[in-house]
Parts: structure tokens; sequence; C-alpha cells
């Protein structure tokens, strides 16, 4: 399993080291696991860190000059864990859709009359992650605008609402680590956008 293309960072004031960001939600506010230069995944608070509001972005190609070798070896470990992970759960859903046998349409429940529910859209006061997202927008299929992403914090949170299927919601980080394939891509990165022609299954978890 190759390294990532590129990591997120936090400067620690103490010790002026890049420790590598894995998880900006660690479960408890204000804390992010991180692996630090010894090479160990820990949870830590970010006010041990001076960027912790504009994390550092390094490249596959800085990352030897930039990490220790203990920290470079934690963290291809981790891209297995994490690949071997998806590929569980996605195997899983496949599994599951392959069982699941469809519903006969009279059997297909309709909004009642005068309901004012619209599918999709959510409740800004919260999130799946327990965050309330900073920016939002509507389209037909998933897409991603550059320009709206990068306006963003690491930690804070973006939705956009697919029209007939849901809301797909996620922070900055989890998206530059979940589909960096495309943030590098030509579209994204000359044009600004990149739109699905259908929802991938890479994105069904962070559809509610």
């Amino acid at each position: 399993m190759a390294l990532p293309n590129s990591v997120e960072t936090l400067l620690n004031d103490r010790t002026g080291k890049f420790f590598i960001v894995v998880d900006w939600d660690a479960g408890e506010d204000r804390m992010v696991r991180v692996i630090n230069p010894t090479g160990m995944i820990l949870n830590v608070s970010v006010v041990l860190f001076s960027n912790s509001d504009d994390a550092q972005v390094i490249n596959q190609s800085d990352f030897a000059k930039t990490f220790s070798p203990e920290q470079l070896v934690t963290l291809e470990r981790w891209e297995q864990d994490r690949f071997a992970s998806d590929e569980k759960n996605r195997l899983q859903r496949a599994a599951r859709s392959s069982q699941q046998t469809p519903a006969p349409k009279s059997s297909v429940a309709r909004p009642r009359a005068g309901s004012t529910r619209k599918e999709g859209l959510i409740d800004k006061s919260s999130s799946s992650t327990g965050r309330r997202p900073k920016i939002q927008w509507t389209a037909d299929s998933l897409v991603f605008y550059r320009h709206k992403i990068d306006s963003l914090a690491a930690n804070e949170v973006f939705a956009v609402v697919i029209e007939g299927h849901g809301t797909f919601q996620m922070s900055k980080a989890e998206f530059k680590r979940k589909f960096n394939n495309i943030i590098m891509s030509p579209e994204y990165r000359t044009q600004g956008i990149f739109r699905y022609a259908s929802i991938p299954d890479d994105a069904l978890p962070y559809i509610k």
C-alpha cells in the first residue's frame, strides 16, 4: 500500500515538530488523532499546536525531509488498515444489497398531503459528526466545489443536499483523506468543480 499523496499536519509549538493528522474528530471536543514523531498514534488537544485552525498540507515528495521514519511506517500501516476497513465495509454493503428484494410498488410510502418535509434537508443545529455544517449547497448529484471547500478550516463541516437521495456531509479534513483522488483530478484542479454522474460507494456512509 503506497503512502497518500499528501497529509495534513499540525506544528507543535514546544518542539517545532510536525504531527500527522489522521482524524480531526477524536471523539472529544477540540481533540484530534495524530502520529507523533516517535510513530505513536495519540489523541491530543489542538491547543498544543500553533496552526490548529489552518493545518499545513505536506505533499508526498516532502515526506522524507518533514517526518521521521517512525512516522512514515505508522502512516503506511494506518493507510493499510483504513483501506482494509473500507474494503470490508464495501463488500458488506454489496452483500446486503444483493440479498434485498425490490419492494412492490404498492408498498412505496407516499408523503402525506400537506406535509412540509423536504427530503435531504438537514437540521443545521446538528450533524452526523456532532458538528454544525459551516456551508451547504444543493445539487441533483454529488458535486464538490473547490472554492467552497477551500474556504473552510480543516475541521469545519460542509454538506451537499442531493435531490432525491439525502445529505452528504463531512469535514474538510475527511474530504482530503477520503477523496484525495478528486482533489488531484484535472477537473477539480483546473475548473474547481467535480461532479459524479452517480453516487459512488465511497460516499454512501456519509449520506443521511
